[in-house]
C-alpha cells in the first residue's frame, strides 16, 4: 500500500514535466532572424528555426507560399536555404522610415508533425529614419541684366521629401537673423534646393543655420522624425570660387566626374582649366552647381589625378584662387567624399593607403 502511494505521488510530481516535455516536442520556435530593429531598404530577410521543418526536395527553390506575413504587406518570394532556414527576398525596396510587423504562418509546419510555432508572433523591424545627410551652397544669378545673385542652399536627405511639408517645418538663420526663402524644388526629391532672400552680396563668409522641426516624414514614409534637426554651415564669399565636392561614377562603359562649386561656372574655355593624369580625352558640361567631366576612356579600375587650375571664374564673379588637386577613382567601394581643402584625396581600390579630408 505504501509503495502504491509513493508511486502515485511520484507520478503527480512528474506529470507537469511530462506535459511540458510533450509540448516542446510538438512545437518549433524561431531561433534567429535579422528582421529586427533597423533593417536596410534592400536586402534579404532571414528566418532560422530551432528544428528542421522543410523537405530536402524543396530546398533552393523560389516559392510564393506565404510562410511569413508582413504588415504593411511586402511583395516578394521565399526560398528555403536549408531545412531550418528560410530566406525572404522583397520584390522592391521597403518603404522609407516605416515600421513593420511580421508573423510566421502555419505554412512553415506543412511538412512536419509539429503543431505549434513559438516566439514567432512578435517580429518587429523598421527602415532607417529620415535624416539630413548633407548641405551645400551655390551662389546663383537671378537676373542676368543686373547680375543680382543669391545663395541657393541644397538640402540632401536620405529619402525624397515633399517640399510643401518641409516648408512648414523649416527655418533658416544667416548671421543670427531669420531670413526668408523660396523653394526651387517643387516635387518630392532627395535634394531640395532653396534660395535665400535678404542676403547682401559681400566679400565675407556667412554663418548659416538650418532648423527643421520634428514631425517631418519622407514622402511615402510612415515614421516622423522625433527630434529637431539643426545644421550649421558657411555660405562662402561670392567673390571666391571654391570646389565643394568631387564625385566619381562609372557605368561600366564610361565614367563621369561631378564637380560641385560654390557658384555656377561661366567660363567658355573650361577645358583649359582642367587636367587629368593619366591623360584621357574628355568633354565638359556646365551644371546648375558646377560642371561635369565625361570620358569613355576612364578605366573603372584605375585612380586618376584630377586638377582644376586657378583662375577659373564663376558666374557671380568669384575666382578660384589656387589650384585644386585630388585623386579620383571609380571602384565599387568608393564613397562620396566632400573635400575641405585642395589636397584632399579620393581613393580607388588601387589608390593610396591614406586619405586627408
Amino acid at each position: 500500500m505504501r509503495n502504491s502511494i509513493l508511486t502515485a505521488a511520484h507520478f503527480f510530481l512528474l506529470f507537469p514535466f511530462l506535459i511540458t516535455s510533450s509540448c516542446n516536442r510538438d512545437a518549433v520556435s524561431l531561433a534567429y532572424t535579422n528582421a529586427k530593429e533597423e533593417v536596410p531598404q534592400t536586402g534579404n530577410l532571414i528566418f532560422r528555426f530551432n528544428k528542421p521543418v522543410m523537405k530536402d526536395s524543396l530546398l533552393n527553390v523560389w516559392d510564393s507560399t506565404e510562410y511569413i506575413s508582413f504588415d504593411p504587406k511586402i511583395p516578394g518570394r521565399f526560398r528555403w536555404e536549408s531545412p531550418d532556414q528560410l530566406v525572404f527576398s522583397p520584390a522592391r525596396p521597403l518603404l522609407p522610415a516605416t515600421s513593420y510587423k511580421a508573423k510566421v504562418t502555419a505554412e512553415v509546419l506543412r511538412f512536419t508533425s509539429f503543431d505549434k510555432i513559438e516566439d514567432a508572433n512578435d517580429i518587429k523591424f523598421h527602415t532607417p529614419m529620415l535624416a539630413l545627410e548633407q548641405t551645400g551652397v551655390t551662389w546663383v544669378l537671378i537676373d542676368e541684366s543686373t547680375r543680382a545673385a543669391v545663395p541657393q542652399v541644397s538640402l540632401l536627405f536620405n529619402y525624397p521629401v515633399d517640399p510643401a511639408e518641409l516648408k512648414e517645418k523649416l527655418k533658416i538663420e544667416v548671421e543670427g537673423k531669420e531670413v526668408g526663402f523660396s523653394f526651387q524644388t517643387v516635387s518630392a526629391s532627395n535634394e531640395i534646393n532653396i534660395r535665400l532672400h535678404d542676403t547682401k552680396v559681400a566679400d565675407k563668409e556667412f554663418t548659416t543655420i538650418v532648423h527643421i522641426s520634428k514631425g517631418l516624414k519622407p514622402a511615402d514614409g510612415q515614421n516622423e522624425i522625433n527630434e529637431n534637426i539643426s545644421r550649421q554651415f558657411i555660405i562662402p564669399s561670392p567673390f571666391v570660387l571654391n570646389i565643394q565636392n568631387v564625385l566619381a561614377e562609372h557605368d561600366g562603359v564610361a565614367g563621369l566626374v561631378r564637380v560641385v562649386t560654390t557658384q555656377q561656372i561661366t567660363s567658355a574655355n573650361l577645358l583649359n582649366y582642367l587636367k587629368i593624369d593619366p591623360a584621357v580625352t574628355f568633354t565638359t558640361e556646365i551644371s546648375d552647381n558646377g560642371f561635369i567631366v565625361r570620358s569613355n576612356q576612364f578605366d573603372a579600375d584605375k585612380a586618376y589625378t584630377f586638377q582644376v587650375l586657378k583662375g577659373l571664374r564663376g558666374g557671380v564673379g568669384g575666382v578660384l584662387i589656387e589650384d585644386y588637386e585630388g585623386d579620383i577613382g571609380f571602384g565599387q567601394l568608393e564613397a562620396d567624399i566632400a573635400f575641405t581643402n585642395s589636397k584632399a584625396v579620393y581613393l580607388s581600390k588601387k589608390g593610396a593607403g591614406n586619405i586627408e579630408v
